[in-house]
């Protein structure tokens, strides 16, 4: 999938697990505040651009001159290349567990009254700059990380106690982005590092090898190649869950109470 894409697939998946608003479909797993669902789903997108850090041209890659390709050049190097160890199960776990820890990083600066999630703050400032520049927010790269960095500032300074969700909503759109290219013809390697390739019987299967192909990696190539016409509507019509769902949440909450 497309970079914008991934991003709107992020946001809804996030909707999606915490949307608790009468009659809307949603899983509801976690109960947020309306304010909580929206960051989340901002977060949630710039978490969809993750595992693309291993491409050294993906939009994240572009965040920083000169250093964020060469970032995401090492990441690549390190697991693979592009739709390797970034795009694994093994690469979901480890982004749960990462991001835990992540959250854990705190400190009590003498300026403040509380401790500060120095950590999830860093971490947030990036995945809000990410998501404003890939979904438009923000027009060039400066702009979006004085936005990111603002708004995960306000965030951690003020509503430190209130990211209990961050853990949860950075593994989702990660896990999203994972599941859109499982969706696209050139599919993924979910086992990574293990690679179980196709056997020959399965390869003269029309339908079969499509899905577990020889080169071991797995698809359900329903949206066809990246940025196919399948993929741009599916990503207009998760866009209109995301913001469905923000809007039926805030109706429920300031309107119907």
């Amino acid at each position: 999938m497309m970079g914008f894409n991934h991003a709107i697939s992020g946001a809804a998946a996030w909707v999606a697990v915490a949307s608790t608003a009468p009659a809307f479909p949603a899983l509801g797993i976690v109960e947020v505040e309306p304010w909580q669902l929206i960051t989340g789903a901002v977060v949630c997108a710039g978490a969809a651009l993750l595992p693309d850090a291993d491409h050294h041209n993906a939009t994240i890659a572009h965040s920083i001159p000169v250093a964020g390709r060469v970032a995401a050049g090492a990441a690549g190097s390190i697991t693979g290349g592009h739709r390797h160890g970034m795009h694994s199960i093994l690469a979901i776990i480890g982004c749960w567990f990462a991001t835990g820890f992540i959250g854990t990083l705190s400190a009590q600066p003498t300026w403040w009254h509380q401790a500060i999630p120095w950590g999830a703050a860093l971490a947030a400032a990036a995945l809000f700059t990410f998501a404003f520049k890939v979904l438009t927010i923000a027009k060039t790269w400066p702009l979006a990380w004085l936005m990111g960095i603002v708004a995960a500032a306000a965030l951690t300074l003020f509503l430190p106690d209130q990211m209990g969700w961050f853990q949860l909503c950075v593994t989702v759109g990660f896990t999203a982005h994972i599941a859109g290219d499982f969706l696209t013809f050139e599919g993924i390697n979910w086992f990574w590092p293990l690679k179980f390739k196709a056997p020959k019987v399965v390869k003269s299967l029309p339908v079969i090898s499509k899905i577990w192909k020889g080169n071991g990696y797995f698809a359900l190539p329903i949206l066809g190649r990246t940025g196919s016409l399948a993929e741009r509507v599916l990503g207009t019509l998760l866009g209109l869950y995301a913001l469905t769902g923000l809007i039926a949440n805030l109706i429920a909450v300031y309107i119907t109470k």
